[in-house]
């Protein structure tokens, strides 16, 4: 080739060549498709560069590109898989060393939900998996678990993950986490209204109002070490349950070839029992990492013996979390929600026109929290109760609410003084300044050619204002009044 092309051209050649392999190598080809799809493209090239040789086998051979120069451009099928096997890609992103040192149980907490492969018997006879609801404490790597069975079709609920988050927070051994961690995903969607709940932990960490929910990254499992834990807890606890399956639901695990496999021996509150005592002796062995030889219990334990305790949610601050504002306006000493109407003793002493109700998002309810213009609280209020007409709790209390309502009447008049509004209006009329009008820019006058003749006031005494049919009834009036004075005098 080099006696055929001079320097420019083999260059020109060189470098549309090493692209054409880049792009092939970038765009997904394995190696011998890269080494045919550029040998090729190579040819095409030279004969259009003028370049031919009578012998094919020897044009074959020169216009074979070296292995050498595909394997140099193997780094650029990174590309190709970020865009198409992006779980891989960022399976090799950088990352940065994390450490738990120095934290406490529950400043950082990371949940997630998992199917558990165990077989289970469903009260219809079918049968299913069930899932699991996990919250791992970063600091002692304890595991809050809450299992769930769907006994017809569906999935995980809000409602299902925000009770497992409830039940949490209220149990002195774990409380409420400073911190939570999940993925991006709508089913986690939500972990806003979780952030509500955690901005009541006390003391307060970061910057007030900041949310305490931080979004995993997409494709970023590494990043959270509940994944791991999950592989972990299924290899050396769950694969011990009767009916583990394994996570190849077209290749189940089965004790007999030829069967399908064999669901658990009891029903779903048994397989509970039996996951709590799994759960509890994951606790008790120890871990390397982290831990550095000690069990989660140990670790949790230490923490303790060191003056830690848990920040444990009021089952009352439900009220609080989990719930959307939406304004109201008061009707009656009465809010309309849901069709119903809603009261408590607050509301029959409230005189402002709207408050703020706060619905529940994710589960049923039968208390509103109302709170006032500035965001405080009012009360929580119930479906009003109905009464028959008859009944006389009925009147007894509407009597109640009155009373309630006249008393705070009064001394919402009492705490304001008493003002003569009329008395202020004259006072201030009298004390206005003068009106000082400025001198007439100008004068305008009508003149015209035309005379016009001005008005005459009538000589008579009836005003102009009175219609004719009244004139003619006072003209009537006074004839009859002389007839009966004439008829007076010819008595006399």
């Amino acid at each position: 080739m080099s006696g055929h092309f001079d320097d420019k051209t083999r260059a020109e050649i060189s470098d549309a060549l090493r692209q054409q392999v880049r792009g092939l190598v970038k765009g997904g080809a394995v190696g011998k498709v890269v080494l045919v799809l550029a040998s090729d493209y190579l040819k095409k090239m030279s004969l259009a560069k003028g370049f031919a040789l009578n012998d094919q086998a020897e044009f074959e051979r020169v216009c074979r590109v070296p292995r050498s120069l595909i394997r140099s451009e193997q780094h650029l099928s990174k590309v190709y898989r970020h865009k198409y096997d992006r779980k891989a890609s960022e399976d090799d992103r950088p990352r940065v060393k994390r450490t738990t040192d120095g934290m406490l149980p529950m400043d950082c907490v990371v949940m997630d939900v998992h199917h558990i492969n165990v077989l289970l018997t469903r009260e219809n006879g079918t049968t299913g998996t069930p899932k699991l609801l996990a919250f791992m404490d970063m600091a002692t790597r304890r595991v809050w678990c809450e299992l769930v069975f769907i006994e017809t079709r569906g999935g995980v609920r809000n409602v299902d993950v925000i009770e497992a988050f409830a039940a949490m927070a209220q149990h002195s051994a774990f409380g409420l986490p400073k911190s939570l961690y999940c993925d991006n995903g709508k089913e986690y969607l939500f972990a806003d209204f979780l952030d509500d709940a955690m901005q009541l932990h006390i003391p307060v960490v970061g910057e007030p109002g900041k949310s305490r929910v931080i979004r995993a990254l997409p494709y970023n499992a590494s990043a959270k070490p509940i994944e791991a834990w999950f592989g972990h807890f299924e290899q050396q606890f769950l694969r011990t349950c009767p009916g583990y399956i394994g996570d190849d639901r077209m290749n189940p695990k089965r004790s007999t070839l030829g069967k399908p496999p064999k669901p658990f021996e009891g029903d779903f509150r048994g397989f509970q029992s039996l996951f709590k005592q799994l759960l509890n002796a994951y606790e008790v062995l120890p871990q390397s990492g982290a831990l550095k030889g000690q069990s989660p219990r140990q670790t949790f334990d230490t923490h303790v013996q060191q003056g830690w305790s848990a920040t444990v949610m009021d089952p009352s601050r439900l009220h609080t979390v989990f719930t959307r504002p939406e304004t109201r306006k008061v009707r009656q000493h009465g809010i309309s929600v849901g069709g119903r109407t809603w009261t408590c003793d607050e509301l029959d002493t409230c005189f402002h026109d709207t408050v703020t109700v706060h619905i529940p998002q994710f589960h049923g309810y039968n208390a509103l929290r109302l709170t006032g213009p500035d965001g405080e609280l009012l009360g929580i209020a119930t479906p009003q109760e109905e009464f028959a007409f008859n009944d006389p709790r009925g009147a007894k209390r509407s009597a109640d609410r009155v009373k309630r309502r006249n008393r705070a009447l009064r001394t919402l008049d009492k705490s304001v003084p008493n003002v003569d509004v009329g008395a202020a209006l004259v006072e201030l009329g009298r004390t206005a300044s003068p009106i000082l009008p400025d001198s007439p820019r100008a004068t305008v006058r009508v003149t015209g050619e035309e005379v016009y003749a001005q008005a005459i006031l009538p000589a008579s005494e009836i005003l102009p204002s009175l219609t004719e049919d009244e004139r003619e009834r006072r003209e009537i009036a006074a004839i009859r009044e002389a007839a009966f004075s004439a008829l007076r005098g010819h008595g006399s």
